[in-house]
């Protein structure tokens, strides 16, 4: 697991990093934490993250995403469509391993009530983009969120983190309702 660590502080630093936003949720099972950062006079995101589940393992990332907006109008509909590296590592040996997911999210907030946001992200890797006892992972999540201030939101959402490995039982590093909050700064 060091390793992972080690390879999130890497990519974080060699981007010149200030954080700009951090986004915390869990349920009785599992934590989630994402450090994201916007590229300086560029549409390009990179955020690293960090999930564990108390009994089954826990799964690390670091993503390169291109955000902007689908759409116009007052309220136009944010998205994002990018790459994750992943490594996760199960609690059971032989299920560790890493995957490069691609994938992406959409974001819209009610035109009427401003307030209210939803958001839904998937990342997917198939068996050719996996490796070291890796097969398949799986990672997808939809939230309702409430931006009680310009620069924080509070939200409820579902979340489903799986791995499938070749010799190795599949793993859910979760699979439920959480909650969080997401700051900008």
């Amino acid at each position: 697991m060091r390793f992972v660590f080690a390879l999130l502080a890497a990519g974080l630093l060699c981007a010149q990093v200030v954080a700009d936003e951090i986004d915390l949720s869990f349920n009785s099972d599992a934590l989630r934490i994402i450090y994201f950062h916007d590229l300086k006079d560029s549409r390009l995101n990179i955020d690293g993250g960090w999930l564990d589940h108390g009994d089954n393992g826990s799964a690390a990332h670091i993503s390169v995403t291109l955000r902007g907006f689908a759409s116009e109008g007052a309220n136009p509909i944010r998205s994002g469509l990018g790459g994750r590296l992943v490594y996760v590592d199960g609690d059971l040996s032989d299920q560790s391993g890493y995957g490069l997911s691609v994938g992406g999210f959409m974001s819209y907030t009610l035109t009427r009530y401003n307030r209210i946001t939803l958001t839904g992200a998937a990342y997917f890797a198939p068996d050719v983009l996996t490796g070291s006892g890796l097969e398949k992972y799986q990672d997808y999540t939809f939230r309702f969120g409430y931006r009680f201030m310009r620069d924080a939101e509070i939200y409820l959402g579902a979340r489903y983190v799986k791995g499938d490995f070749d010799a190795a039982p599949s793993v859910e590093f979760d699979d439920g309702v959480h909650i969080g909050f997401n700051i900008k700064f």
